[in-house]
Parts: structure tokens; sequence; C-alpha cells
């Protein structure tokens, strides 16, 4: 793609008002592909399930031992802008920039582009999304946590999870937020999973240092069945994001959100009555809506693509999400969440 073609499709989509007419243009995946660029993040998590054979016990329970972390960020107006995995959008370089560089000037791009890297002691471009994700996680997580004043915390590239989603589509901010001056892209993400075994969560929060004008503001680390939860929260007026969540309790892209119902599937080894199960309870744990079908269409997907990325058939999660329908709107439902019940009879 050449610097013109992305310009001018840039230009064209800025003309649009935000909202459903932008959103319509880039249901052209040829048009899309003008403006496309692609992100990476990972969630770190540790600790295994316990007694999850138990009948008896819920699945919070056998989650009970299992966290992810979380970051906090802002705005670039200093206001609170949701939690989310460690990440960002890929640092990428056009043909065009560098083949007028010098072999010196292509070099210093090795640490800052994602897609030039040593080949033979030579910096080259790649095309190769396995590399390009992998260093646009290792950079991103670097810049993050040097923003909470945190340094000589790394992972091991080679251990990443890829959860697979390649229907995903992170569009909201050229759709809804995206003001029409300089550069936006339409964003197919990369979500990882890396099981922390050396404590790296308990270090970044015990070293974490907030410098000003940083994004990131905090660092947290949360059951993993409370992370289940927060997509959804309705946020007080002056702490919201631009679709009235919370910027305090909720995830601030759906398919980070997403990447951890991966994981809780996956520990739970893709069993699908525990699947229904855990949604169920995860529901009555909170006072919003748990939607898999909402979530689907926020992330540019059916509710087939969705089970494939979490690796259930469909007819688990349509049962998912009639379950979670039925425990929200079932009589007595807020009693029931008082007593820490389910929402069965």
């Amino acid at each position: 793609m050449s610097e013109t073609m992305y310009t001018n499709a840039l230009s064209r989509i800025g003309s649009l008002p935000k909202g459903e007419e932008r959103k319509k243009l880039l249901q052209d995946d040829a048009f899309r592909s003008l403006l496309l660029s692609s992100g990476a993040n990972v969630t770190l998590y540790s600790g295994e399930v316990m007694n999850a054979e138990n009948k008896s016990a819920s699945l919070e329970q056998a989650l009970s031992g299992v966290y992810v972390g979380l970051i906090q960020r802002r705005n670039r107006f200093g206001k609170l802008d949701g939690l989310g995995a460690l990440g960002g959008l890929a640092e990428r370089t056009s043909d065009e920039e560098f083949n007028a560089l010098d072999e010196a000037e292509r070099l210093k791009l090795v640490e800052q582009k994602d897609d030039v890297i040593l080949q033979s002691g030579r910096p080259v471009l790649t095309k190769n999304i396995d590399v390009i994700r992998q260093k646009n996680v290792l950079r991103e997580m670097r810049e993050e946590l040097d923003d909470l004043g945190i340094q000589g915390i790394a992972i091991d590239p080679s251990k990443l999870e890829l959860v697979p989603m390649p229907k995903v589509k992170d569009d909201n901010f050229l759709i809804n937020i995206w003001g029409g001056t300089g550069p936006c892209f339409a964003i197919t993400p990369y979500c990882h999973l890396y099981k922390d075994s050396e404590g790296l969560m308990d270090k970044i929060i015990a070293n974490t240092k907030e410098k000003e004008g940083g994004e990131a503001t905090s660092y947290q680390k949360i059951p993993l069945f409370n992370a289940l939860g927060a997509y959804g929260n309705k946020g007080s007026q002056d702490c919201q994001l631009e679709d009235g969540r919370s910027a305090v309790k909720d995830y601030r892209y759906p398919h980070e959100y997403l990447a951890v119902w991966a994981l809780a599937a996956k520990l739970l080894n893709y069993d699908p009555q525990k699947m229904v199960a855990l949604s169920e309870e995860v529901q009555s744990s909170v006072n919003h809506r748990i939607s898999f079908v909402k979530l689907a269409e926020t992330t540019g997907q059916t509710l087939s693509d969705l089970a494939h990325v979490l690796k259930l058939d469909s007819e688990t999660l349509e049962q998912m999400e009639k379950t979670t329908w039925n425990c929200f709107n079932k009589k007595g439902n807020t009693i029931a969440l008082l007593a820490g019940k389910g929402c069965h009879d």
C-alpha cells in the first residue's frame, strides 16, 4: 500500500461524520485494507485452577487462584481511559520511508519500528506478522512499564500464547472518536496470553512510580473471575468512556476482554457445561448485562466467529448467551445477587 492511497482513504473517511457512515464505509474490506494496520497486547496471568471437578464447588472458587494483570490508562486529556492488557498500536515503516534512509538511519529503526529487523547483520523490512506482533508486544510493554517508572522487566517472546481471532476488528477509534486530523488506522489486533511463573505482576505493582505525563497510571492484579465481568459497567458522568461504560472498572478494548474469556475456556479445558455454568456465575456477580452477541458485534464478528476464538462450538456459546440473558432478566435477580446465589430456581 502506498502513502498516497492511505492518505486518500483517510481523507475520504475523515470527510464523513463520526458513527454509522464511517462504519458502513469500513465494511468494504477493499477500502478498509487501505487503512489497515495492526496492534498487539499481552495479558499476564498466574495461578492454577483448583478443584474444578468438585461439583459442589462453584467455578468462581475453582478459578479463585488465577489472576490477571491489568493496566489503567488515561487519555490525552488526562482522564482515565479504561483498563487493559499491556500493548498498543504497531509502529510500522512504509517502503518509501525505509528506502529513503541510509544504512545508519535504518539501523536505528530496529529498536523503534516493529517491522524492521536485522537479517544477516543488516536492517530489513519484514511483512511477517508473527515477527511484527511479537516485537509490537515487547516494545509496547517496555514503553508502558516505563510510564510506571519500571525498567528491566521483560518476557520471553517464545512463550507468548497467541489467541487467534482473525476476524476481529478494532475500528472504534476511527469510527467514533478520530477528529479527522493526524494519522489513524483500522486495526487488526493480536492478543496474547503469558503465564507469569516468576512473579512479574507482583514486581510491577511493587515498583510502580507513576511518571508525570505518561499514559499508564497504575497496574493491578485481579482475580480472573472478576475480569470476566469487567465489560458493561456504567460509568459516572465524569469518569466514563465514550459509550457510557466505566473508565475505572471496564476494559477499554473488547478484544482484550474477549482474551480473558479465551483464557477461562482454556483453563477449564473448553468444557461446554463448565463454560455455560461460568457464564451464569459471572452474570450473577454483576449488575450489568454480559452479552456475547454484543461482544461479537462490537468486535466485528458473528457469534460463530466468537465461538471459534473461544474454541467452543456455536451451540455452547448460544447456550451461554441464553443463560446470561435469562439470568439477567429473571425476577428476583437483585436479591439473588445480594445473597450471593446463582439464577437457578
